[in-house]
């Protein structure tokens, strides 16, 4: 039995790729934030899950649990899954700059933190002969800019950029990077979403526009893929003999992603812009 890290097992992605890996026979390390979620996943998997508390803006609590992890290791850890990430949102023109820091720093500085950090058990993994791979759940919007979201699509942009970095870098060490781009993912965060009638930016001149986003957005995310169907894309990736360096997973996966790839930039422009009311 080798040993899988997975970052932010709470909710959604995470917890259902916690289970599944559990489910198919690793041992699996989850990052929670907070000791109450420990509970669950611990409880239903007593012989193969060890929560660790920890928060990736936090390096002395990552530091705490790499210590916590290589003490319970089993086998070798052969994965690190950098799930844990945030989605903040709202119009550039009226975000402070802290909201855009916040969002870096659990989008990408979290990730450099963890991997820094658990990097030395992957090389000893690899060096016992395993096939050793950090995965990072990006998005399509790290490949496909969003209006009203301009911090997360940043951040998921500059992950994949680290991504590139990490792959070239890695192949030193002989450690594959890949990145797993979901669409809208039918989880918990839909829940959690601005109420699009009564929120900060409701009474600003985008208030018609962000009606119309937010009614798009939790329409698609509602009806997203299940978060299953994502950890079950995890556990191939982490087997396939040559996986690619990204897989885009969603539903109508041209129409939404290939396909406005394909067209000129003025031309998504418009075409969001009149969706969304943005051009009058």
């Amino acid at each position: 039995m080798d040993s899988i890290l997975v970052t932010g097992v709470s909710t959604g992605i995470g917890k259902a790729t916690a289970e599944h890996l559990c489910l198919s026979g690793y041992y699996v390390f989850g990052s929670i934030r907070k000791p109450s979620d420990a509970n669950r996943l611990e409880k239903k998997y007593p012989q193969n899950f060890t929560p660790l508390v920890f928060d990736v803006t936090d390096s002395k609590s990552v530091n705490q649990g790499y210590e916590i992890l290589k003490g319970k290791l089993q086998g070798d850890l052969i994965s690190i899954v950098n799930n844990a990430g945030i989605a903040l949102a709202g119009p550039l023109l009226m975000l402070e700059n802290d909201v855009f820091r916040k969002q870096f720093e659990v989008n990408v500085i979290g990730v450099l933190t963890v991997v820094n950090t658990f990097f030395p058990l992957l090389r000893a993994s690899r060096k016992n002969g395993k096939i050793t791979r950090i995965i990072n759940i990006s998005s399509v919007s790290g490949k496909r800019a969003f209006p009203f979201v301009g911090p997360y699509t940043a951040s998921k942009h500059a992950l994949e950029a680290i991504s590139d970095v990490m792959r070239k870098e890695f192949l030193l060490q002989d450690i594959d990077v890949i990145v797993v781009e979901p669409g809208p993912v039918a989880t918990p965060i839909w829940n959690k979403t601005p109420d699009p009638e009564n929120n900060i930016f409701i009474g600003s001149e985008y208030t018609e526009s962000l009606q119309r986003f937010y009614k798009i957005t939790m329409k698609k995310g509602k009806e997203g893929l299940p978060a299953h169907t994502v950890a079950k894309l995890i556990k191939k990736v982490l087997e396939i003999k040559k996986p690619k360096t990204r897989y885009v997973i969603m539903k109508n996966s041209f129409t939404n992603f290939i396909f406005p790839g394909l067209l000129p930039d003025r031309w998504v422009d418009r075409l969001m812009g009149k969706a969304l009311k943005l051009i009058k």
